[in-house]
């Protein structure tokens, strides 16, 4: 979008778009920028800590994956140790198996102190997490074929 309107910016500064197309220039999607690799010896789920200590829960919804795999939301709660909501806390997950949405990136915890990932997967995956310091581990299993 701001390549078009400094473009169109531009051409009327320069009173050279009278003889331009009418058309805007055709300006390719940007590609999906690849989750930054950290470099060796790096921590891959570093995340700012947070200033207190985070209670941190973790689940998938639904709790596990259909037989030959899917997808499932990864839900996940931050606290304070009184139990209100944490929120502003960075979260970063990996998971051992398939694919997250946010393939690495930092997420941030809402006002609620939730935050969300998806996972694709066919095959059981530990989804490993660090909420603002805390780590937390928990396996999204695959349902076993039916044998009826």
């Amino acid at each position: 979008m701001k390549r078009y309107a400094v473009f169109a910016l531009s051409c009327m500064a320069l009173s050279a778009c009278k003889s331009a197309s009418s058309r805007p220039p055709e300006i390719a999607a940007p590609e999906p920028e690849a989750a930054p690799t950290p470099p060796p010896g790096r921590d891959p789920l570093a995340v700012t800590k947070a200033p207190e200590e985070v209670v941190v829960a973790a689940w998938a919804e639904p709790s596990h994956l259909p037989p030959g795999g899917g997808i499932v939301q990864i839900l996940v709660r931050t606290r304070r140790r009184g139990g209100s909501p944490f929120s502003g806390i960075e979260v970063r997950l990996s998971s051992d198996e398939g694919s997250l949405y946010s393939a690495g990136r930092v997420l941030t915890t809402d006002r609620g102190g939730m935050t969300r990932d998806q996972l694709t997967a066919r095959k059981t995956a530990e989804i490993t997490l660090n909420a603002g310091g805390t780590r937390y581990r928990f396996n999204v299993p695959v349902l076993p074929e039916s044998t009826e």
